[in-house]
């Protein structure tokens, strides 16, 4: 795992939670800036999987790896989900929904790794 490039991605999806959850208080749509933002963040979440995965394919592993695999792969899922879900839904509810996946998303990066952490490389 490279820390570096996770905690980027926790403090990315903190900002746009906080962002689109104003958005969604003030029943506003999302403004493309803000679209742009949950894209890159899904690019590092995807570049974050692939490190991660080149890492298992060379032999470092968690203690707990299919643990590890669920979380990686459902990370790399709850962005575009909620991304989805949010375009169908424009206004007050899909900001809703997009701050409720980029909390989430934060948290599944945090669980990656301490999962990583105890007894990965």
């Amino acid at each position: 795992m490279n820390d570096a490039l996770a905690n980027a991605i926790i403090g990315g999806a903190l900002v746009l939670a906080a962002v689109t959850g104003v958005f969604s208080y003030l029943r506003r749509p999302t403004p493309r800036l803000v679209v742009a933002a949950v894209l890159m963040v899904a690019a590092a979440v995807l570049v974050q999987a692939v490190v991660a995965a080149v890492l298992l394919i060379n032999g470092e592993r968690p203690q707990e790896l299919g643990t590890f695999i669920g979380y990686l792969f459902f990370s790399v899922l709850v962005l575009p989900a909620a991304f989805a879900w949010a375009r169908m839904e424009p206004g007050r509810w899909g900001n809703g929904v997009l701050a409720v996946g980029c909390l989430t998303l934060s948290v599944m990066i945090v669980r990656l790794q301490q999962v990583w952490d105890v007894t990965g490389g």
